[in-house]
């Protein structure tokens, strides 16, 4: 159950921000596009922090008696969040100019 929930965590803001962030400039929504961004960023930090803390939970449960511990695999996990971090601001990035695309394109129409 632990294992596989750090990456859950870690995932769920990039998955909010492409599915919300699509309906908001769609504008199926109430919510705003800047409002979803702000959101996906503050979650992608507090889980990152909640799901650094369960995977270094496993890794010394996991270890048992064993004194010798190797930083390695917890630095992998940082180095996860990161990319995802920066995954995340270039979903972002893309979607504000779609958005900028679609409210031009609107202005045309009429």
């Amino acid at each position: 159950m632990y294992g596989i929930s750090c990456f859950i965590l870690i995932i769920s803001p990039l998955l909010f921000q492409i599915i919300f962030g699509k309906k908001a400039i769609e504008g199926t929504i109430k919510l705003k596009f800047g409002t979803i961004t702000l959101i996906s960023f503050i979650l992608q930090i507090v889980l990152s922090i909640l799901s650094f803390s369960i995977a270094r939970y496993n890794f010394y449960q996991n270890l048992g008696p064993n004194q010798f511990k190797c930083g390695t695999g917890l630095f992998a996990f940082i180095i996860l969040e990161f990319l995802l971090f920066i995954l995340l601001t270039i979903t972002i990035i893309i979607q504000y100019f779609v958005k900028k695309f679609h409210k031009k394109k609107l202005r045309q129409l009429k």
